[in-house]
């Protein structure tokens, strides 16, 4: 064999060995499934990983990007020409959680690496989105559905055919559901109710082993392996962001009223915040009787739960607002809003007969998606959630 045919096989042959050596071995077919799942809200999209270990959900939490709604409500300068856009930026979340995400001004990742491409096997991805995208398919019905097939598509791409794709519009039943299964999951108990307050939607869940059947806001759903009746409600748009919208801002509720209104106290502006009449609580975009803005009556059942956790925006309030924001115009987080959101929030629970006083619990109703997916827990519901957003029914 000439030299250099005999040089030329040897540096292939070095070449190949030096590629393989660089391979990342693959999975053991018993590395740990993860899955995951986006928080798609009204005000941002942010994505979660999970991975079981030792019986307990270990949580990743990645990157926040645009509201999926956006480019369909018009929102922060987006239009539907911005559907691929925003698209993109969610299948990127992906990539980003694998890396520590930029500094924030303490000098901390927003978020901690998780490899999830060499630390599990994903199995799941679900896009959920909450109220803003109800919001979004009630205005731009056909717009909402190119939406969902193209971002399905480009998931299924970016994971591979192996890995299992869901995405749509969670009913307000899920959603409320779903935040009370992460709460119960760090209480380890069941004999309580939740309120959870978004940016469009609150949510209303307890047990309620005596409700009426006949009520469209009662599921019967498998919890630790037995059936039990749960009530779940949302009403869209009481979240503390659509709600001012909805109801406008009372002058006694404005930025600095104290400043404007010579004898003003909170219970001035609480006063004019009108959410509830004797028929029940003002639900304004849900459909009742083909009727939009109706009233939806609490059930008595709701007044016999003696423990309640707050959570989601209730986590955000702080004694200080009333001062900072009513009494005075200091800094305050949106503030525009401020001094009616502090208010709103407590005449809400009042409403409810829940007690401002109850424990706060920073939950991610996405962990509730999971465990709810993992066992099953809506397969024995005798009817499925109703999307109350549309007289249409269901999108997907």
């Amino acid at each position: 064999m000439p030299v250099y045919l005999l040089r030329f096989i040897l540096l292939i042959l070095s070449l190949l060995l030096i590629s393989c050596s660089n391979q990342i071995p693959p999975k053991p077919n018993n590395s740990p499934l993860c899955h995951a799942v986006y928080d798609a809200g009204s005000s941002g999209t942010r994505l979660y990983l999970y991975q079981n270990k030792n019986g307990q959900w270990i949580e990743h939490a990645g990157a926040k990007v645009s509201a999926l709604a956006d480019p369909i409500r018009g929102n922060r300068g987006k239009s539907f020409n911005d559907v691929d856009a925003v698209i993109t930026e969610i299948v990127s979340a992906l990539d980003a959680i694998r890396y520590d995400g930029k500094l924030d001004k303490k000098g901390q990742a927003k978020w901690p690496a998780f490899d999830w491409k060499n630390q599990c096997q994903l199995a799941s991805v679900q896009v959920l989105a909450t109220a803003g995208m109800r919001i979004a398919e009630y205005e731009n019905r056909q717009g909402s559905y190119v939406l969902w097939q193209r971002l399905k598509q480009k998931l299924q791409e970016k994971v591979g055919a192996g890995v299992q794709i869901k995405v749509h519009t969670l009913s307000g039943f899920e959603e409320g559901l779903f935040a009370w299964l992460a709460v119960k999951e760090n209480k380890q108990q069941s004999n309580f109710g939740i309120a959870e307050m978004g940016g469009a939607s609150a949510q209303i869940t307890f047990p309620c082993k005596h409700c009426n059947n006949d009520s469209n806001a009662v599921r019967s759903v498998l919890i630790d392996g037995k059936l039990q009746k749960m009530y779940s409600y949302s009403y869209l748009g009481l979240g503390q962001d659509e709600a001012a919208k909805v109801m406008g801002i009372p002058s006694f509720c404005g930025y600095g009223a104290a400043k404007q209104h010579t004898h003003w106290n909170i219970k001035s502006c609480h006063d004019q915040i009108n959410i509830a009449n004797a028929q029940g609580i003002r639900d304004p975009y849900n459909f009742r009787a083909n009727l939009r803005n109706a009233y939806q009556p609490i059930p008595a059942e709701q007044t016999k739960i003696d423990t309640w956790v707050l959570t989601g925006a209730f986590n955000h309030q702080n004694a200080k607002d009333i001062d900072n924001c009513c009494l005075n115009t200091r800094q305050c987080y949106k503030a525009k809003t401020a001094c009616f959101r502090t208010i709103y929030l407590d005449k809400y629970l009042n409403l409810m007969a829940i007690p401002t006083t109850s424990e706060r619990q920073k939950t991610n109703w996405t962990l509730g998606a999971v465990i709810c997916a993992a066992n099953n827990c809506l397969a024995q519901a005798k009817t499925p959630p109703i999307c109350r957003w549309s007289k249409q029914g269901c999108l997907q």
